[in-house]
Protein backbone atom coordinates (compact mmCIF):
# COMPACT_ATOMS: atom_id res chain seq x y z
CA UNK A 1 0.00 0.00 0.00
CA UNK A 2 1.28 3.56 -0.55
CA UNK A 3 2.54 5.56 2.25
CA UNK A 4 -0.12 7.44 3.72
CA UNK A 5 0.29 11.58 2.74
CA UNK A 6 2.28 13.32 5.60
CA UNK A 7 -0.29 16.15 5.52
CA UNK A 8 -2.99 17.68 2.93
CA UNK A 9 -2.13 21.09 1.45
CA UNK A 10 -4.27 23.56 -0.48
CA UNK A 11 -2.64 25.60 -2.41
CA UNK A 12 -4.42 28.76 -4.07
CA UNK A 13 -3.15 29.89 -7.61
CA UNK A 14 -1.81 27.47 -10.27
CA UNK A 15 0.88 29.96 -11.82
CA UNK A 16 4.47 29.16 -10.96
CA UNK A 17 4.92 29.74 -7.40
CA UNK A 18 1.68 27.15 -6.96
CA UNK A 19 3.02 24.80 -9.04
CA UNK A 20 6.49 24.54 -7.72
CA UNK A 21 4.78 24.18 -4.25
CA UNK A 22 2.50 21.04 -5.46
CA UNK A 23 6.12 19.81 -7.45
CA UNK A 24 8.44 19.97 -3.82
CA UNK A 25 5.47 19.47 -1.63
CA UNK A 26 4.74 15.83 -3.36
CA UNK A 27 8.05 14.91 -3.89
CA UNK A 28 8.12 14.50 -0.07
CA UNK A 29 4.74 12.85 0.70
CA UNK A 30 2.58 15.39 1.06
CA UNK A 31 -0.90 15.66 -0.34
CA UNK A 32 -0.64 18.92 -2.26
CA UNK A 33 -3.72 20.04 -4.58
CA UNK A 34 -3.67 23.07 -6.42
CA UNK A 35 -6.82 25.66 -6.59
CA UNK A 36 -6.78 28.26 -9.82
CA UNK A 37 -9.13 30.80 -10.16
CA UNK A 38 -8.56 30.65 -13.74
CA UNK A 39 -9.25 28.23 -16.28
CA UNK A 40 -6.28 26.12 -18.06
CA UNK A 41 -4.99 28.84 -19.91
CA UNK A 42 -2.08 29.77 -18.04
CA UNK A 43 0.49 28.06 -20.37
CA UNK A 44 -0.02 31.07 -23.04
CA UNK A 45 0.58 33.63 -20.57
CA UNK A 46 4.19 35.58 -20.01
CA UNK A 47 6.62 35.68 -22.71
CA UNK A 48 10.47 35.18 -21.94
CA UNK A 49 12.37 35.20 -18.91
CA UNK A 50 16.48 36.04 -18.88
CA UNK A 51 17.83 33.39 -16.68
CA UNK A 52 20.64 33.39 -14.22
CA UNK A 53 21.85 31.11 -11.47
CA UNK A 54 19.06 31.54 -8.88
CA UNK A 55 16.49 30.15 -11.59
CA UNK A 56 18.88 26.97 -12.98
CA UNK A 57 19.57 26.09 -9.21
CA UNK A 58 15.33 26.75 -8.56
CA UNK A 59 14.29 24.61 -11.62
CA UNK A 60 16.96 22.18 -11.11
CA UNK A 61 15.80 21.33 -7.65
CA UNK A 62 12.21 20.89 -8.79
CA UNK A 63 13.39 17.95 -11.34
CA UNK A 64 13.85 19.95 -14.74
CA UNK A 65 17.18 21.13 -16.52
CA UNK A 66 17.40 24.01 -18.35
CA UNK A 67 19.38 23.71 -21.19
CA UNK A 68 20.66 25.82 -23.98
CA UNK A 69 18.51 24.67 -26.31
CA UNK A 70 15.31 25.37 -24.32
CA UNK A 71 15.45 29.50 -24.78
CA UNK A 72 16.82 31.70 -27.47
CA UNK A 73 20.60 32.54 -26.67
CA UNK A 74 21.93 36.35 -25.75
CA UNK A 75 25.38 37.29 -26.46
CA UNK A 76 24.21 40.41 -24.12
CA UNK A 77 23.29 43.92 -24.34
CA UNK A 78 23.33 47.38 -26.82
CA UNK A 79 22.19 50.43 -25.95
CA UNK A 80 21.01 52.90 -28.59
CA UNK A 81 20.96 56.84 -28.94
CA UNK A 82 17.89 58.61 -30.02
CA UNK A 83 19.59 58.99 -33.52
CA UNK A 84 19.89 55.43 -33.62
CA UNK A 85 23.30 55.26 -33.14
CA UNK A 86 25.00 52.57 -30.77
CA UNK A 87 25.99 54.17 -27.15
CA UNK A 88 27.79 50.79 -25.69
CA UNK A 89 27.89 47.16 -25.03
CA UNK A 90 28.03 44.89 -22.28
CA UNK A 91 29.10 41.49 -22.95
CA UNK A 92 26.78 39.01 -20.62
CA UNK A 93 26.21 35.61 -21.98
CA UNK A 94 22.50 34.47 -21.06
CA UNK A 95 19.56 32.15 -22.53
CA UNK A 96 16.63 33.90 -22.73
CA UNK A 97 14.10 31.09 -22.07
CA UNK A 98 10.14 30.79 -22.09
CA UNK A 99 7.50 31.34 -19.47
CA UNK A 100 5.61 28.51 -20.77
CA UNK A 101 8.12 26.04 -21.42
CA UNK A 102 8.60 25.97 -17.60
CA UNK A 103 4.70 26.45 -17.00
CA UNK A 104 4.34 23.18 -19.28
CA UNK A 105 6.96 20.94 -17.41
CA UNK A 106 5.60 21.75 -13.99
CA UNK A 107 2.10 21.38 -14.70
CA UNK A 108 3.34 17.66 -16.45
CA UNK A 109 3.93 16.46 -12.71
CA UNK A 110 0.87 16.97 -11.64
CA UNK A 111 -2.62 14.55 -12.56
CA UNK A 112 -5.48 16.55 -13.74
CA UNK A 113 -7.75 15.20 -10.17
CA UNK A 114 -4.64 17.59 -8.57
CA UNK A 115 -5.12 20.47 -10.05
CA UNK A 116 -8.54 22.50 -10.23
CA UNK A 117 -8.92 25.16 -12.58
CA UNK A 118 -11.94 27.74 -12.09
CA UNK A 119 -12.08 27.70 -8.70
CA UNK A 120 -12.09 31.50 -7.16
CA UNK A 121 -11.53 31.49 -3.47
CA UNK A 122 -14.42 33.70 -1.17
CA UNK A 123 -12.92 32.77 2.38
CA UNK A 124 -10.34 30.95 4.95
CA UNK A 125 -12.56 29.53 8.06
CA UNK A 126 -9.92 27.27 10.49
CA UNK A 127 -11.06 24.93 13.15
CA UNK A 128 -8.99 23.42 15.67
CA UNK A 129 -5.55 22.73 13.28
CA UNK A 130 -7.47 22.65 9.96
CA UNK A 131 -8.30 25.52 7.59
CA UNK A 132 -11.14 25.20 4.88
CA UNK A 133 -10.94 27.41 1.66
CA UNK A 134 -14.47 28.36 0.95
CA UNK A 135 -14.99 29.17 -3.12
CA UNK A 136 -17.20 31.18 -5.16
CA UNK A 137 -18.73 28.41 -5.70
CA UNK A 138 -19.57 27.18 -2.92
CA UNK A 139 -17.52 24.11 -2.82
CA UNK A 140 -15.71 23.63 0.49
CA UNK A 141 -12.39 21.96 0.84
CA UNK A 142 -10.25 21.08 3.91
CA UNK A 143 -6.72 21.01 4.70
CA UNK A 144 -4.29 21.24 7.33
CA UNK A 145 -2.10 24.16 5.60
CA UNK A 146 -3.10 26.57 2.88
CA UNK A 147 -0.57 28.31 0.81
CA UNK A 148 -1.64 31.47 -0.69
CA UNK A 149 0.49 31.38 -4.24
CA UNK A 150 -2.15 33.63 -5.97
CA UNK A 151 0.17 36.32 -7.33
CA UNK A 152 0.58 40.16 -6.92
CA UNK A 153 -3.48 40.61 -6.23
CA UNK A 154 -3.70 37.87 -3.73
CA UNK A 155 -7.03 36.98 -2.51
CA UNK A 156 -5.19 35.15 0.50
CA UNK A 157 -3.10 37.84 1.50
CA UNK A 158 -6.36 40.35 1.41
CA UNK A 159 -8.18 38.14 3.31
CA UNK A 160 -5.02 37.31 5.96
CA UNK A 161 -3.37 40.87 5.97
CA UNK A 162 -5.42 43.10 4.35
CA UNK A 163 -3.13 45.73 5.56
CA UNK A 164 -0.59 44.90 3.10
CA UNK A 165 -1.85 46.07 0.10
CA UNK A 166 0.09 46.12 -3.24
CA UNK A 167 1.51 49.53 -4.11
CA UNK A 168 1.75 51.14 -7.11
CA UNK A 169 5.18 52.65 -8.42
CA UNK A 170 4.00 55.27 -10.11
CA UNK A 171 4.72 53.52 -14.22
CA UNK A 172 3.05 51.69 -16.47
CA UNK A 173 4.43 49.42 -18.75
CA UNK A 174 3.46 49.10 -23.08
CA UNK A 175 4.60 45.96 -24.15
CA UNK A 176 4.40 43.69 -26.74
CA UNK A 177 4.84 40.34 -28.18
CA UNK A 178 5.11 39.84 -32.23
CA UNK A 179 6.35 37.33 -34.47
CA UNK A 180 10.22 38.16 -35.16
CA UNK A 181 9.22 38.20 -39.29
CA UNK A 182 7.62 41.57 -38.84
CA UNK A 183 10.69 43.13 -37.43
CA UNK A 184 12.90 44.55 -40.36
CA UNK A 185 15.72 42.50 -40.94
CA UNK A 186 18.80 44.55 -40.96
CA UNK A 187 17.00 45.66 -37.48
CA UNK A 188 17.50 42.81 -35.94
CA UNK A 189 20.71 41.93 -37.48
CA UNK A 190 22.09 45.40 -35.73
CA UNK A 191 20.43 43.77 -32.63
CA UNK A 192 23.18 41.66 -33.00
CA UNK A 193 21.34 38.92 -30.84
CA UNK A 194 21.35 40.69 -27.18
CA UNK A 195 19.25 42.38 -25.25
CA UNK A 196 18.29 46.05 -26.81
CA UNK A 197 17.89 48.99 -24.72
CA UNK A 198 17.15 53.05 -25.34
CA UNK A 199 16.82 55.55 -22.35
CA UNK A 200 13.71 58.37 -23.09
CA UNK A 201 12.30 60.87 -21.03
CA UNK A 202 10.28 58.95 -17.66
CA UNK A 203 11.40 55.36 -18.69
CA UNK A 204 13.59 52.66 -20.89
CA UNK A 205 12.63 50.70 -23.52
CA UNK A 206 13.78 47.27 -23.78
CA UNK A 207 13.64 44.21 -26.01
CA UNK A 208 14.79 40.78 -26.94
CA UNK A 209 13.91 37.45 -28.84
CA UNK A 210 12.11 34.65 -27.09
CA UNK A 211 11.13 31.34 -28.01
CA UNK A 212 8.04 31.58 -30.45
CA UNK A 213 4.96 29.16 -30.62
CA UNK A 214 5.90 25.29 -29.47
CA UNK A 215 8.70 26.80 -27.82
CA UNK A 216 10.20 27.14 -31.41
CA UNK A 217 13.46 28.48 -31.60
CA UNK A 218 14.77 28.73 -35.43
CA UNK A 219 15.22 31.98 -36.81
CA UNK A 220 12.15 33.08 -38.49
CA UNK A 221 10.04 31.22 -35.93
CA UNK A 222 10.40 32.96 -32.58
CA UNK A 223 8.89 35.85 -31.21
CA UNK A 224 10.19 39.23 -30.36
CA UNK A 225 9.12 40.71 -26.82
CA UNK A 226 9.44 44.13 -25.96
CA UNK A 227 8.19 46.51 -23.25
CA UNK A 228 8.77 50.34 -22.72
CA UNK A 229 8.10 51.68 -18.74
CA UNK A 230 6.60 55.34 -18.96
CA UNK A 231 6.09 57.55 -15.82
CA UNK A 232 2.36 58.19 -14.77
CA UNK A 233 0.70 58.98 -12.05
CA UNK A 234 -2.86 56.99 -10.91
CA UNK A 235 -4.72 59.39 -12.78
CA UNK A 236 -3.54 58.27 -16.12
CA UNK A 237 -2.80 54.59 -15.54
CA UNK A 238 -6.76 54.47 -14.83
CA UNK A 239 -7.29 56.16 -17.55
CA UNK A 240 -5.17 53.58 -19.62
CA UNK A 241 -7.22 50.69 -17.82
CA UNK A 242 -10.53 52.51 -19.16
CA UNK A 243 -11.87 51.01 -22.50
CA UNK A 244 -14.18 52.63 -24.79
CA UNK A 245 -17.17 52.38 -22.98
CA UNK A 246 -15.63 53.89 -19.79
CA UNK A 247 -15.44 50.79 -17.88
CA UNK A 248 -12.16 50.84 -15.61
CA UNK A 249 -10.57 47.32 -15.66
CA UNK A 250 -8.49 47.80 -11.98
CA UNK A 251 -6.73 44.32 -12.48
CA UNK A 252 -5.33 44.65 -16.15
CA UNK A 253 -7.13 45.46 -19.41
CA UNK A 254 -7.62 43.13 -22.36
CA UNK A 255 -5.57 44.28 -24.56
CA UNK A 256 -8.03 44.25 -27.82
CA UNK A 257 -10.16 46.90 -25.62
CA UNK A 258 -7.37 49.49 -25.11
CA UNK A 259 -8.16 52.55 -26.93
CA UNK A 260 -6.48 53.74 -30.02
CA UNK A 261 -6.05 57.15 -29.48
CA UNK A 262 -3.76 56.02 -26.57
CA UNK A 263 -1.79 53.39 -28.90
CA UNK A 264 -1.58 56.33 -31.71
CA UNK A 265 -0.20 58.48 -28.71
CA UNK A 266 2.45 55.77 -27.46
CA UNK A 267 3.60 55.86 -30.89
CA UNK A 268 3.99 59.20 -31.25
CA UNK A 269 5.73 59.30 -28.36
CA UNK A 270 8.13 56.74 -29.29
CA UNK A 271 8.77 58.52 -32.66
CA UNK A 272 9.71 61.87 -30.67
CA UNK A 273 12.01 60.37 -28.07
CA UNK A 274 13.03 56.44 -29.36
CA UNK A 275 15.83 55.26 -31.75
CA UNK A 276 14.72 54.27 -35.81
CA UNK A 277 15.38 50.88 -34.84
CA UNK A 278 13.12 50.82 -31.80
CA UNK A 279 9.95 52.61 -33.42
CA UNK A 280 10.18 50.18 -36.33
CA UNK A 281 9.62 47.21 -33.44
CA UNK A 282 6.53 49.55 -31.90
CA UNK A 283 5.75 50.11 -35.30
CA UNK A 284 5.25 46.43 -36.42
CA UNK A 285 3.55 45.42 -33.34
CA UNK A 286 -0.74 45.49 -34.20
CA UNK A 287 -1.92 45.38 -30.46
CA UNK A 288 0.65 46.14 -27.62
CA UNK A 289 -0.71 45.74 -24.01
CA UNK A 290 -0.77 47.45 -21.05
CA UNK A 291 1.02 46.37 -17.43
CA UNK A 292 0.84 48.55 -14.66
CA UNK A 293 3.88 48.64 -12.19
CA UNK A 294 3.00 47.32 -8.37
CA UNK A 295 5.66 46.45 -5.77
CA UNK A 296 5.53 45.72 -2.12
CA UNK A 297 6.80 43.03 0.68
CA UNK A 298 4.76 41.66 3.42
CA UNK A 299 6.47 42.16 7.06
CA UNK A 300 4.67 38.44 7.76
CA UNK A 301 4.60 35.07 5.83
CA UNK A 302 3.25 32.67 8.17
CA UNK A 303 0.02 33.67 9.45
CA UNK A 304 -1.40 30.57 11.33
CA UNK A 305 -1.97 27.56 8.96
CA UNK A 306 -1.95 29.99 6.15
CA UNK A 307 1.24 30.92 4.82
CA UNK A 308 2.44 33.43 1.41
CA UNK A 309 4.60 32.23 -1.33
CA UNK A 310 5.20 33.94 -4.29
CA UNK A 311 4.24 36.94 -5.70
CA UNK A 312 1.77 37.06 -2.94
CA UNK A 313 4.07 37.12 -0.10
CA UNK A 314 6.31 40.11 -1.86
CA UNK A 315 6.66 41.25 -5.71
CA UNK A 316 9.51 42.92 -7.30
CA UNK A 317 9.52 45.16 -9.87
CA UNK A 318 10.45 43.42 -13.15
CA UNK A 319 13.80 44.95 -14.24
CA UNK A 320 15.76 42.54 -11.85
CA UNK A 321 14.30 39.27 -13.12
CA UNK A 322 13.29 37.54 -10.14
CA UNK A 323 10.18 36.75 -10.20
CA UNK A 324 9.83 33.33 -11.24
CA UNK A 325 13.29 32.16 -9.24
CA UNK A 326 12.10 34.10 -6.18
CA UNK A 327 8.99 31.82 -6.09
CA UNK A 328 10.31 28.55 -6.86
CA UNK A 329 12.48 29.29 -4.27
CA UNK A 330 9.82 30.48 -1.54
CA UNK A 331 8.26 27.22 -3.02
CA UNK A 332 10.99 24.49 -2.09
CA UNK A 333 11.80 26.04 0.63
CA UNK A 334 8.60 26.35 1.94
CA UNK A 335 8.38 22.80 1.66
CA UNK A 336 11.74 21.79 3.32
CA UNK A 337 10.67 23.93 6.54
CA UNK A 338 7.51 22.23 6.75
CA UNK A 339 8.96 19.03 6.72
CA UNK A 340 11.48 19.84 9.40
CA UNK A 341 9.22 21.73 11.39
CA UNK A 342 11.35 25.20 10.70
CA UNK A 343 8.50 27.28 9.57
CA UNK A 344 9.71 29.91 12.07
CA UNK A 345 13.86 30.32 10.69
CA UNK A 346 12.15 30.16 7.41
CA UNK A 347 9.86 32.91 7.39
CA UNK A 348 12.83 34.96 8.72
CA UNK A 349 15.18 34.30 5.39
CA UNK A 350 12.78 34.31 2.72
CA UNK A 351 11.04 37.92 4.23
CA UNK A 352 14.97 39.17 5.01
CA UNK A 353 15.44 38.11 1.20
CA UNK A 354 12.17 39.32 -0.50
CA UNK A 355 13.35 42.30 1.12
CA UNK A 356 16.16 42.45 -0.28
CA UNK A 357 14.96 41.36 -3.80
CA UNK A 358 12.42 43.90 -3.58
CA UNK A 359 14.39 47.30 -2.58
CA UNK A 360 16.96 45.91 -5.42
CA UNK A 361 14.08 46.27 -7.64
CA UNK A 362 13.32 50.07 -6.49
CA UNK A 363 17.03 50.74 -6.89
CA UNK A 364 16.93 49.83 -10.81
CA UNK A 365 13.71 51.60 -11.32
CA UNK A 366 14.67 54.41 -9.19
CA UNK A 367 14.87 56.99 -11.95
CA UNK A 368 11.49 55.95 -13.47
CA UNK A 369 8.23 57.30 -11.59
CA UNK A 370 8.09 60.40 -9.52
CA UNK A 371 11.58 61.86 -8.06
CA UNK A 372 11.60 62.89 -4.99
CA UNK A 373 13.61 65.93 -4.06
CA UNK A 374 15.72 64.22 -1.95
CA UNK A 375 19.04 63.93 -2.83
CA UNK A 376 20.31 60.43 -2.30
CA UNK A 377 17.51 59.48 -4.38
CA UNK A 378 18.52 61.77 -6.85
CA UNK A 379 21.66 60.16 -6.56
CA UNK A 380 20.79 56.62 -7.11
CA UNK A 381 18.68 57.74 -10.61
CA UNK A 382 21.13 59.09 -11.55
CA UNK A 383 23.57 56.42 -10.87
CA UNK A 384 21.23 53.47 -12.69
CA UNK A 385 20.48 55.09 -15.57
CA UNK A 386 24.03 55.21 -16.74
CA UNK A 387 24.39 52.93 -19.70
CA UNK A 388 27.14 50.84 -18.25
CA UNK A 389 24.90 49.96 -15.38
CA UNK A 390 21.73 49.68 -17.34
CA UNK A 391 22.79 47.44 -18.78
CA UNK A 392 24.96 45.28 -16.68
CA UNK A 393 22.29 45.04 -13.83
CA UNK A 394 18.97 44.57 -15.40
CA UNK A 395 18.23 41.12 -15.63
CA UNK A 396 21.64 40.05 -14.68
CA UNK A 397 22.91 36.76 -15.08
CA UNK A 398 24.57 37.24 -11.75
CA UNK A 399 22.31 38.97 -9.26
CA UNK A 400 24.13 37.77 -6.11
CA UNK A 401 26.01 40.58 -5.83
CA UNK A 402 23.69 42.64 -6.21
CA UNK A 403 21.33 40.91 -3.45
CA UNK A 404 24.48 41.00 -0.93
CA UNK A 405 24.93 44.63 -1.44
CA UNK A 406 21.56 45.63 -0.89
CA UNK A 407 21.11 42.81 2.05
CA UNK A 408 23.86 45.00 3.64
CA UNK A 409 22.17 48.28 3.11
CA UNK A 410 19.25 46.97 5.25
CA UNK A 411 20.90 44.98 7.88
Amino acid sequence: MPPTPKARIIIIGGSMAGLFAATALRNLGYDARIYERAGEALANRGAGIATHDELYAAVRAAGMELRDEMGVRSKGRIMFERDGSVIGRHDMPQVMTSWGLIYRFLRAQLEDAQYHGNRALRAIETRGDEVIAVFEDGTRVAGDWLLGADGTRSTVRALVAPQVPAEYCGYFGWRGLIDEARVPAEVLAEFDERMALCMAPGGHWLGYLVAGPGDALAPGRRWYNWGWYRTADEARLRDHLTDARGHHHENGIPHDLIREELIEAMRAEARAWLAPQVQSVIAATPRPFLQGMYDFCAPRFVHGRVVLIGDAAATARPHCGMGVSKAAEDASSFAAALDAGQLGSWETARVAYARSVVEWSRDLGSYIGPQPEDPLHRAKAERHMRPDVLMAATAAARPQRFLEEVAARLA
